[in-house]
């Protein structure tokens, strides 16, 4: 009797448990742990997620400067000038026709508004203001500087040409 008695309780689903077999299953701790690096992977998220106003209107300039480069390269391309018009809402690429200038309507030059709706846009060719916000870009490779500023509050981005058809933003 004690014989069967030993043998039903080593069948038992608790027997394995007592000779050094883990249940299955997280520790508490386990489950903090990831508790923990999940909440960090959250935080980063969600700040990288809100950049803040210097970094939009950064990134816009950055944007443009890029816009810039094609724009200049379009126009040697077609044999035709190509301007950029802005506002502080937004900006436009238009191209010369016999008939004066007509907006470019493509993917990259497509109408755009800016990422946060900005205070003042400037433009200056070659050191000098040329009276309202349009830059042309011609069909020479080699032009005068042109210099474009944005504004919002206290952000300033300058976008800069070196002359030979690259474009630079930065912050001052």
């Amino acid at each position: 009797m004690i014989r069967a008695r030993r043998a039903a309780m080593s069948t038992w689903p608790q027997a394995g448990r007592l000779r050094g077999h883990r249940s299955r299953g997280f520790t508490l701790l386990e489950l903090l742990v990831v508790m923990v690096i999940a909440g960090i992977v959250i935080s980063l998220v969600a700040v990288n997620a809100a950049p803040n106003e210097r970094g939009r209107v950064l990134d816009d300039g950055q944007r443009i400067a890029r816009l810039f480069e094609l724009a200049q390269e379009e126009a040697q391309l077609r044999a035709r000038p190509i301007a950029w018009e802005a506002d502080t809402v937004g900006w436009r690429f238009l191209q010369a026709t016999p008939a004066g200038w007509a907006p470019l309507a493509g993917d990259v030059f497509a109408p755009t508004k800016w990422r946060l709706q900005l205070d003042g846009v400037a433009v200056t060719e070659g050191g000098r203001g040329n009276g309202g916000a349009r830059l042309v870009f011609g069909r020479e490779l080699i032009e005068d500087p042109q210099h474009v500023v944005l504004v919002r509050g206290g952000i300033r981005v300058d976008v800069a040409s070196d002359g030979a058809g690259r474009y630079f933003a930065s912050t001052p």
